[in-house]
């Protein structure tokens, strides 16, 4: 009888450690320009963090993988991987909430070779060191996405009602965005002059509009009537995108109204680089969902930052502006763009913080009720630290906030309701 006892109480051991060292993993999708706060709180989240990455830094990558033990809450302990594919807010919204037929996204998984990572610096102005950049045929795995990052409350997409979960939501965080002015130089190859594209400086509710309803002479952003030949086109996000969401919202343009955006040719040989033509974007499929010309955009933000960049031929006649997330401006304005005020004033903490630049939305981490167990602990874990501390890495802390909105483009009022 001993012996019985002895063997099954060894067998409940064995199970219970087997139990004990299981390791979850939770699939994340969603907002790219909120991608380095939640790379920040995952890494801040864990014991003994690995990482590995897609993409030439880990602050932008746009595919991740990281494992390591929860350090804190109802699953302290619990060994977890976090897969992150990045395409954009609205999408990752769909990805999470549809029902029928369900999406699924293609992650890096922990098979791949993963190195310690950490963070120096203060939440902010974080320094990521460490990580592995992935192989160019990483171990990957297909599946369903259990969190979504996203820019926008989901009942501000088209992702709600019938075939659609209602997913719960934190809001941890508030996240910048800006109009930014494509470069006022033109090149024919050979020589290069600077326009009066220089002198636009702001943006205002009523040429944000235009622009995204097909685009508007230069001489309404100058008052020059030598201008009045010369267009100003918009380059922008697909429909996966949150950042075209809050885009479209804060002028009153609507967030699922139809724009007229661009798709530029980029020149090469002496032209390399240049852009030497704008056409309406092609028809695009999305999510299975199809657009017509003019609707659609980049998929990407860091691209548009890039191409948003780029100098102009002389005989277009035509310069370009983009909106993209604070991030994506940065590196706009790095490689030669200019980042516009909005009605008169730029984006900053203390502008955002204290009511006088609206060009804001609220961060939200979505998933649906039924996750549970330690899953649905690692992902609460992560939205708390985003909130305390690591939307700083992106945005804006709601503790900072002395003003709110209810929903994106909205009434900003005092008193934050977060």
């Amino acid at each position: 009888m001993k012996s019985i006892k002895a063997t099954a109480a060894a067998l409940l051991a064995l199970a219970c450690a087997s139990l004990a060292s299981a390791t979850t993993t939770i699939h994340i999708v969603g907002s790219t320009a909120f991608r380095a706060s939640v790379h920040a709180a995952i890494i801040n989240s864990l014991n003994s963090p690995t990482a590995a990455y897609s993409g030439s830094n880990l602050k932008g990558a746009s595919t991740a993988v990281f494992a390591g033990t929860l350090k804190s809450g109802p699953s302290a302990g619990q060994s977890v991987v976090f897969e992150l594919a990045w395409s954009g807010s609205s999408g990752g919204i769909q990805t999470v909430a549809q029902t029928s037929p369900v999406i699924t996204k293609t992650f890096p998984t922990a098979a791949n070779t993963m190195s310690a990572v950490s963070l120096t610096g203060s939440a902010g102005s974080y320094t990521y060191v460490g990580g592995t950049v992935l192989p160019g045929s990483p171990v990957t795995e297909t599946v369903a996405a259990e969190v979504a990052m996203g820019d926008s409350f989901q009942g501000s997409t088209i992702f709600t009602g019938t075939g659609y979960a209602n997913l719960n939501d934190q809001v941890v965080g508030v996240i910048p965005f800006e109009w930014v002015r494509g470069s006022a130089i033109t090149n024919d190859g050979t020589t290069t002059a600077s326009s009066n594209f220089s002198g636009v400086t702001n943006m205002t509710e009523l040429n944000a509009v235009n622009l995204l309803n097909g685009g508007l002479p230069l001489s309404q952003f100058t008052g020059n009537v030598s201008d009045q030949g010369i267009g100003v086109e918009v380059l922008g996000r697909d429909e996966d995108s949150g950042t075209r969401l809050v885009s479209f919202a804060e002028p009153g343009f609507g967030p699922q109204s139809t724009p007229t955006q661009y798709q530029p040719t980029i020149g090469t040989g002496t032209l390399s680089g240049v852009i030497t033509a704008l056409n309406p974007w092609p028809v695009n499929t999305v999510n299975g969902l199809t657009y017509g010309l003019g609707h659609s955009g980049y998929s990407s933000g860091g691209t548009l930052a890039t191409d948003v960049a780029r100098q102009v031929t002389p005989g277009l006649s035509t310069f370009v502006i983009a909106y993209l997330g604070r991030s994506d401006a940065g590196t706009a304005v790095g490689l030669g763009a200019t980042a516009l005020t909005y009605n008169g004033v730029a984006d900053s903490n203390a502008t955002i913080q204290q009511g006088q630049y609206t060009f804001w939305s609220y961060e939200h981490v979505l998933y649906k009720s039924t996750l549970s167990g330690v899953a649905k602990d690692a992902a609460d874990l992560m939205a708390k630290q985003t909130h305390d501390t690591d939307a700083a890495q992106a945005g804006v802390l709601l503790s900072t906030m002395a003003v709110g909105r209810q929903v994106e483009g909205g009434p900003v009022t005092f008193g934050s309701p977060y």
